[in-house]
Protein backbone atom coordinates (compact mmCIF):
# COMPACT_ATOMS: atom_id res chain seq x y z
CA UNK A 1 0.00 0.00 0.00
CA UNK A 2 1.31 3.84 -0.88
CA UNK A 3 0.98 6.78 0.76
CA UNK A 4 -0.55 9.43 -0.75
CA UNK A 5 -1.25 13.92 -0.60
CA UNK A 6 -4.84 14.63 -2.10
CA UNK A 7 -4.35 18.33 -3.09
CA UNK A 8 -6.75 20.77 -4.21
CA UNK A 9 -6.39 22.85 -6.98
CA UNK A 10 -7.47 26.35 -7.15
CA UNK A 11 -6.49 28.25 -3.89
CA UNK A 12 -4.01 25.87 -2.59
CA UNK A 13 -1.27 24.90 -5.77
CA UNK A 14 -2.49 27.13 -8.34
CA UNK A 15 -3.03 30.79 -7.07
CA UNK A 16 -6.89 31.27 -6.69
CA UNK A 17 -8.21 33.97 -9.79
CA UNK A 18 -11.37 32.43 -9.93
CA UNK A 19 -12.19 29.95 -12.62
CA UNK A 20 -8.96 28.61 -14.61
CA UNK A 21 -10.43 28.61 -18.38
CA UNK A 22 -7.10 28.57 -20.31
CA UNK A 23 -3.32 27.46 -20.04
CA UNK A 24 -1.86 30.43 -19.74
CA UNK A 25 -4.10 31.30 -16.60
CA UNK A 26 -2.19 28.50 -14.63
CA UNK A 27 0.20 29.86 -11.81
CA UNK A 28 1.06 28.01 -9.28
CA UNK A 29 2.06 29.50 -5.69
CA UNK A 30 5.58 30.50 -5.22
CA UNK A 31 7.51 27.42 -3.90
CA UNK A 32 4.89 24.47 -4.46
CA UNK A 33 6.60 22.72 -7.12
CA UNK A 34 9.87 22.14 -5.00
CA UNK A 35 7.22 21.18 -2.03
CA UNK A 36 5.56 18.63 -4.58
CA UNK A 37 9.33 17.20 -5.55
CA UNK A 38 9.85 17.24 -2.25
CA UNK A 39 6.91 15.12 -1.26
CA UNK A 40 7.27 12.77 -4.15
CA UNK A 41 11.16 12.02 -3.37
CA UNK A 42 9.48 11.14 0.03
CA UNK A 43 7.80 8.44 -0.99
CA UNK A 44 4.26 10.33 -1.35
CA UNK A 45 1.46 9.82 -4.50
CA UNK A 46 0.56 13.16 -5.61
CA UNK A 47 -2.64 13.34 -6.19
CA UNK A 48 -5.29 16.19 -7.22
CA UNK A 49 -8.85 16.22 -6.43
CA UNK A 50 -10.85 19.18 -7.82
CA UNK A 51 -14.24 20.75 -8.21
CA UNK A 52 -14.37 22.35 -11.92
CA UNK A 53 -18.31 23.92 -12.03
CA UNK A 54 -17.18 26.35 -14.38
CA UNK A 55 -17.86 23.68 -16.81
CA UNK A 56 -21.09 22.84 -15.86
CA UNK A 57 -21.86 26.77 -16.06
CA UNK A 58 -20.60 26.91 -19.56
CA UNK A 59 -17.62 28.88 -18.70
CA UNK A 60 -15.05 26.14 -20.35
CA UNK A 61 -15.13 22.63 -22.00
CA UNK A 62 -13.76 19.38 -20.55
CA UNK A 63 -11.25 19.87 -23.53
CA UNK A 64 -10.29 23.28 -22.40
CA UNK A 65 -10.05 21.68 -18.54
CA UNK A 66 -7.37 19.21 -20.09
CA UNK A 67 -5.53 21.87 -21.56
CA UNK A 68 -5.47 23.33 -18.32
CA UNK A 69 -4.50 20.36 -16.67
CA UNK A 70 -1.80 19.63 -19.44
CA UNK A 71 -0.20 23.07 -19.26
CA UNK A 72 -0.57 22.59 -15.09
CA UNK A 73 1.46 18.86 -15.45
CA UNK A 74 3.94 20.75 -17.52
CA UNK A 75 4.75 23.20 -15.15
CA UNK A 76 4.81 21.00 -11.84
CA UNK A 77 7.39 18.46 -14.23
CA UNK A 78 9.71 20.91 -14.41
CA UNK A 79 10.44 20.98 -11.74
CA UNK A 80 10.26 17.21 -10.37
CA UNK A 81 6.51 17.67 -8.82
CA UNK A 82 4.41 16.38 -11.50
CA UNK A 83 1.34 14.89 -9.92
CA UNK A 84 0.42 11.40 -10.44
CA UNK A 85 -3.50 11.97 -11.69
CA UNK A 86 -5.81 14.79 -11.25
CA UNK A 87 -9.82 14.14 -10.75
CA UNK A 88 -12.07 16.54 -11.10
CA UNK A 89 -15.69 16.88 -10.84
CA UNK A 90 -17.01 18.96 -13.56
CA UNK A 91 -21.08 18.99 -12.22
CA UNK A 92 -23.15 21.26 -9.86
CA UNK A 93 -26.40 20.99 -8.69
CA UNK A 94 -27.29 24.69 -10.56
CA UNK A 95 -25.74 24.04 -13.49
CA UNK A 96 -26.34 25.95 -17.12
CA UNK A 97 -25.13 23.36 -18.92
CA UNK A 98 -28.08 20.63 -18.72
CA UNK A 99 -25.78 17.31 -18.85
CA UNK A 100 -23.62 18.81 -15.62
CA UNK A 101 -26.68 19.32 -13.66
CA UNK A 102 -26.59 16.76 -11.07
CA UNK A 103 -26.17 15.95 -7.50
CA UNK A 104 -23.25 13.99 -7.09
CA UNK A 105 -20.58 11.70 -4.92
CA UNK A 106 -17.80 13.22 -6.93
CA UNK A 107 -18.35 17.10 -6.19
CA UNK A 108 -16.08 17.61 -3.12
CA UNK A 109 -16.65 17.14 -0.17
CA UNK A 110 -17.92 13.56 -1.83
CA UNK A 111 -15.20 11.33 -1.95
CA UNK A 112 -15.94 9.27 -5.49
CA UNK A 113 -12.92 10.53 -7.09
CA UNK A 114 -10.66 10.31 -3.98
CA UNK A 115 -12.05 6.37 -3.12
CA UNK A 116 -11.47 5.80 -7.05
CA UNK A 117 -7.83 6.92 -6.53
CA UNK A 118 -6.96 4.92 -3.81
CA UNK A 119 -8.36 1.83 -5.33
CA UNK A 120 -6.22 2.64 -8.31
CA UNK A 121 -2.99 3.16 -6.75
CA UNK A 122 -3.35 1.20 -3.92
CA UNK A 123 -3.43 3.98 -1.24
CA UNK A 124 -3.46 3.37 2.33
CA UNK A 125 -5.71 5.96 3.99
CA UNK A 126 -3.52 5.81 7.52
CA UNK A 127 -0.54 6.81 6.03
CA UNK A 128 -2.36 10.13 3.92
CA UNK A 129 -3.13 13.38 3.93
CA UNK A 130 -5.84 15.79 2.09
CA UNK A 131 -5.00 19.55 1.69
CA UNK A 132 -7.00 22.32 0.60
CA UNK A 133 -8.27 26.24 1.13
CA UNK A 134 -11.95 25.07 1.85
CA UNK A 135 -13.74 23.50 4.26
CA UNK A 136 -15.18 20.91 1.58
CA UNK A 137 -11.69 19.92 1.46
CA UNK A 138 -11.31 19.06 4.81
CA UNK A 139 -14.87 17.07 4.74
CA UNK A 140 -13.65 15.46 1.62
CA UNK A 141 -10.46 14.51 3.75
CA UNK A 142 -11.89 13.30 6.69
CA UNK A 143 -14.75 10.98 4.88
CA UNK A 144 -11.66 9.36 3.35
CA UNK A 145 -10.25 8.66 6.02
CA UNK A 146 -6.93 10.47 5.78
CA UNK A 147 -5.64 13.69 7.87
CA UNK A 148 -6.95 16.63 6.81
CA UNK A 149 -4.50 20.06 6.39
CA UNK A 150 -6.23 23.62 5.50
CA UNK A 151 -3.66 26.25 3.85
CA UNK A 152 -4.16 29.84 4.36
CA UNK A 153 -3.57 30.59 0.81
CA UNK A 154 -6.35 31.14 -1.66
CA UNK A 155 -9.50 31.13 0.29
CA UNK A 156 -7.99 29.42 3.57
CA UNK A 157 -7.65 32.46 5.79
CA UNK A 158 -11.49 33.05 5.58
CA UNK A 159 -12.22 29.13 5.95
CA UNK A 160 -9.96 29.28 8.99
CA UNK A 161 -12.18 31.79 10.98
CA UNK A 162 -15.05 29.49 10.39
CA UNK A 163 -13.01 26.65 11.18
CA UNK A 164 -12.15 27.97 14.39
CA UNK A 165 -15.52 28.97 15.22
CA UNK A 166 -16.99 25.42 15.41
CA UNK A 167 -13.46 23.85 16.54
CA UNK A 168 -10.91 22.25 14.46
CA UNK A 169 -10.56 18.61 15.55
CA UNK A 170 -8.15 17.25 13.70
CA UNK A 171 -6.97 19.63 11.63
CA UNK A 172 -3.60 20.73 10.91
CA UNK A 173 -3.23 24.60 9.52
CA UNK A 174 -0.68 25.77 7.25
CA UNK A 175 0.62 29.01 5.73
CA UNK A 176 0.84 27.31 2.20
CA UNK A 177 1.64 24.10 0.71
CA UNK A 178 5.30 24.22 1.56
CA UNK A 179 4.48 24.46 5.19
CA UNK A 180 1.66 21.72 4.73
CA UNK A 181 3.66 19.65 2.99
CA UNK A 182 6.75 20.21 5.58
CA UNK A 183 4.34 19.41 8.15
CA UNK A 184 3.05 16.35 6.87
CA UNK A 185 6.96 14.57 6.00
CA UNK A 186 7.28 15.12 9.75
CA UNK A 187 3.98 13.68 10.77
CA UNK A 188 4.98 10.59 8.32
CA UNK A 189 8.70 10.36 9.95
CA UNK A 190 6.56 10.22 13.13
CA UNK A 191 4.40 7.21 12.38
CA UNK A 192 7.55 5.42 10.96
Amino acid sequence: MSKAIFFDRDGTLLVEIGYVSHPSLVVPYCSSVAALARARQCGFRLIAVTNQSGVARGWLTEADLACVHTRMQEILASGGGALDAIYYCPHHPQATVEAYRKVCNCRKPGTRLGEIAMEGFGIDATKSFAVGDKITDLRFGRSLGVRPCLVRTGFGAGEERELRRNGPGDVHVAENVVDAVDWIIREDARNL
